[in-house]
């Protein structure tokens, strides 16, 4: 089975550096992507969304990530996000509240378009975390 190397970085840790991967997917500012053994290099920011990747013989690996970038270049693919979170990190109670408070403040008519991006992401967030969350 052809695999490639996959390095996971964020401010306050590595979750995994060149461990050999089987697939790679996250969430970028263009969508889902998927990177398998021999994909084209590229870079891409990415959004908040699951990241999930699959070692041979082992579960896969998931999780929330938020803000960053991805670069695959050679056979390599190394991530670079503001946040990550693994299942178990998640406190899917926090993530239910967050989920009303931005519930309640997208209802508000008085928000201005920057207070009304913020919350649509703060929702999409604690959706995010709770789907992975409660998986885990």
């Amino acid at each position: 089975m052809q695999t490639f190397s996959l390095s996971i970085f964020a401010p306050e840790r590595r979750l995994t550096q060149d461990e050999m991967v089987k697939s790679f997917i996250l969430t970028t500012s263009k969508g889902e992507v998927e990177i398998l053994p021999g994909h084209a290099d590229m870079i891409a920011m990415l959004d908040t969304g699951r990241f999930s990747y699959t070692v041979e013989g082992k579960a896969p690996v998931q999780g929330v990530i938020s803000s960053g970038f991805v670069n695959v270049e050679s056979g390599k693919v190394k991530v670079i996000a503001e946040t990550l979170e693994l299942p178990r990190e998640i406190d899917l109670s926090r993530a239910k509240a967050a989920q009303v408070k931005a519930e309640q403040m997208l209802t508000d008519a008085s928000l201005d378009e920057y207070s009304f991006k913020k919350y649509q992401l703060k929702l999409q967030r604690a959706l995010i975390r709770q789907q992975i969350g409660g998986a885990g």
